[in-house]
């Protein structure tokens, strides 16, 4: 029997061809010949899915037993009946321990029945070449005692248990292994694209010793001096994955029924069906995808090109690389505002149903990728975060803690949960605004997917981020390190310290050591100190909340005021304020002014930008609460009581 943790519902399954009825659990996959007593037991129906598992490409696939249709998406709103649990047997037969005395009543009487399931004329080839990324044995559990099946012998299973265990078990020695065929029965598209010129990119994906964004981790860099007294480091603890939020979703289906380009017009033109359009291909498309894209179709079609070049399902043109690809099809759907819905409806197109194991990485790739730098219309929005929503799954972070063994369907997992994330952060209602990226964003928005940043998010995610090197820490690591540096580079007696810019290069160079907990010594303070603002700057959340800006830009602005604001931020954000205003303070002395010609006036000049946040759009607006951001940030360096933030990191 399941845990408590999940949702027990019995369900009746019928094998198409030789119909035996069964009863199988939707949250444990359990089948038993007889209904369980003193359960709901639902009726078999039209809508009830097989979830299965494909050796050959180490992911899952749904097989509707009624219409005998089989899909590689995870299918709404109907009976999900985990079968594919059943398969992670073959991993645990080795074990032989007695079997317990409740066995015989999970497995019921399997001797005493007919013959065994035939579903091999029902179910959809399976390719059963063994695969190095195997389930976790521990993926669903029995009772508090030991993973499902881990105990089990063949001759206590019943007639589906013997054919999924068998089929685990072939050699694909009797089975194509061409790598083509989809496990729909039907033969992908096949074109090579380019006869001539060009060559497949390299595939750059692989699995790097990094932290992740939704699972622990260990630490391997050596504290710093000062933390030595520390206690060890733990694992990473996880960020908090953005909700699954169906209120706010839309079908991706529904949305294409009413807005792609099916064609049709023209003597003999046939309408192309939504399942086509929205299925992978390896052929070039003939007109643009979504009817809005009419206008922009010659850059539509080339856009999808780039696309399968991108994927590594076209070959690239000469001189062409991954990061040049992304350079054109960004740049082209920053430009035209378009075709943006149009590259993310291809995308997710080509990675619906794809069968390439390479290909659907990089699809997932490029959709995460341009997440960063461009938004959907708010009309495609709610369909897309349905589409990402479909491939997310919040419990593969602790079921699957290998990272390096992820199947791959935990790999679309994470990737989708990235997705979801920076949707929610670009798109209507988030913060964020489009960006033509640079060579250096591109490299840093594909880093972040698997490596968490401590650049632009929120001051809780980097204080998450950290907890696992210093859990006693009440401040973010980069603002004290950059702070210390600063004055450890003698920057109180620096000439315009923190207004004049440093060397670009260096500070990227810095910005990304720091990513990885790395910190060697600049070559001036400025570079610290540009960081520093950089760092403020890019926080998702800006330092003084939103809600409280009108309030930081009414007049007349007192000491006594902004300090009354002060105590009314959030506890981290009041911590890292006064610690920010307690270090400028430093600055703001007669003897030190007189080497940095930096008085209260020119920091607050400097630093309000990036502690405060203008919401207005209207130029001469945002001129004048300028002024009034000085003035807020002039009270607090000149009056602000900071004693609460001494000694403190």
């Amino acid at each position: 029997m399941a845990s408590n943790s999940y949702r027990v519902e019995w369900v009746e399954i019928i094998e198409p061809k030789t119909q035996e009825h069964m009863y199988a659990n939707l949250a444990t996959g359990e089948c038993v010949w007889d209904p369980p007593e003193g359960v709901p037991v639902k009726r078999t129906d039209s809508n009830q899915w097989w979830e299965l598992f494909d050796q050959k490409t180490a992911r899952f696939y749904y097989y509707n037993a009624t219409s005998q249709r089989t899909v590689w998406h995870k299918p709404t709103n109907c009976d999900i009946i985990p079968l594919a649990k059943l398969q992670t047997l073959k991993h645990n037969t080795d074990c032989s321990p007695a079997v317990t005395s409740n066995q015989s009543t999970q497995t019921g009487h399997p001797t005493e029945r007919g013959q065994a399931l035939s579903l091999s004329a029902s179910t959809p080839q399976l390719r059963r070449k063994p695969s190095d990324l195997c389930r976790s044995s521990s993926f669903s559990q029995r009772g508090a005692e030991a993973p499902l099946y881990s105990n089990w012998h063949d001759s206590h299973l019943l007639p589906l248990e013997h054919f999924l265990l068998n089929n685990s078990r072939e050699s694909d020695s009797d089975h194509s292994d061409s790598g083509s065929e989809s496990l729909t029965g039907h033969e992908p598209d096949n074109e090579d694209s380019d006869q001539s010129e060009g060559s497949y990119l390299p595939h750059r994906l692989s699995h790097r010793q990094v932290e992740y964004l939704n699972l622990p981790t260990g630490v391997s860099t050596e504290p710093r001096e000062r933390d030595r007294e520390c206690p060890p480091t733990p694992l990473l603890k996880p960020l908090a994955e953005p909700p699954l939020q169906p209120e706010r979703e839309a079908d991706m289906e529904k949305f294409a029924a009413d807005n792609l380009n099916l064609g049709g017009r023209g003597l003999f033109r046939r309408k192309a069906s939504v399942r086509d359009l929205l299925s992978w291909t390896q052929r070039s498309l003939q007109r643009p995808l979504l009817a809005s894209s009419k206008p922009v179709y010659k850059q539509a079609l080339e856009m999808f090109r780039q696309v399968q070049m991108y994927m590594g399902d076209r070959k690239a043109r000469p001189g062409f690389s991954l990061n040049s690809l992304l350079m054109e099809i960004l740049g082209t759907a920053h430009v035209q505002s378009l075709l943006r819905d149009e590259l993310f409806v291809q995308l997710c197109k080509q990675t619906t149903e794809n069968p390439r194991r390479e290909s659907l990485l990089r699809g997932w790739e490029l959709l995460t990728i341009a997440l960063a730098f461009i938004p959907p219309s708010p009309v495609f929005q709610p369909a897309l975060l349905g589409y990402l929503n479909r491939h997310r799954d919040p419990t593969f972070s602790r079921v699957f803690p290998d990272v390096n063994r992820w199947p791959i369907h935990v790999q679309v997992n994470h990737y989708a949960t990235v997705a979801c994330q920076r949707l929610e952060r670009i798109g209507a209602g988030g913060k964020r605004t489009a960006k033509r990226p640079q060579t250096d964003d591109i490299e840093s928005a594909r880093k972040q997917i698997f490596q968490a940043s401590l650049f632009g998010n929120t001051l809780r995610e980097v204080m998450q981020l950290q907890s696992s090197r210093w859990p006693n820490r009440r401040l973010p690591w980069p603002q004290v390190e950059l702070s210390m540096q600063v004055l450890k580079l003698q920057g109180l007696q620096t000439e315009g310290i923190f207004r004049v810019s440093a060397d670009v290069d260096e500070v990227n160079r810095l910005k990304a050591q720091m990513d990885k907990w790395e910190l060697s010594e600049p070559s001036d303070a400025h570079v610290p100190a540009n960081l520093l603002k950089l760092w403020l700057r890019e926080l998702y959340e800006p330092l003084i909340p939103d809600s409280l800006y009108p309030e930081c830009v009414a007049e007349p602005m007192t000491s006594r005021r902004a300090c009354d604001l002060v105590l009314r931020l959030p506890t981290l954000h009041r911590l890292v304020l006064c610690y920010l205003i307690r270090f400028l303070q430093t600055f703001n002395k007669p003897d030190v002014i007189q080497h940095t010609k930096m008085d209260a006036s020119n920091l607050a000049m400097v630093f309000a930008p990036n502690c405060l946040r203008c919401m207005a759009s209207d130029p001469r607006t945002m001129f004048d609460n300028a002024r009034k951001e000085m003035a807020f940030l002039r009270c607090l360096i000149q009056d602000l009581d900071t004693d609460c933030v001494r000694d403190m990191i």
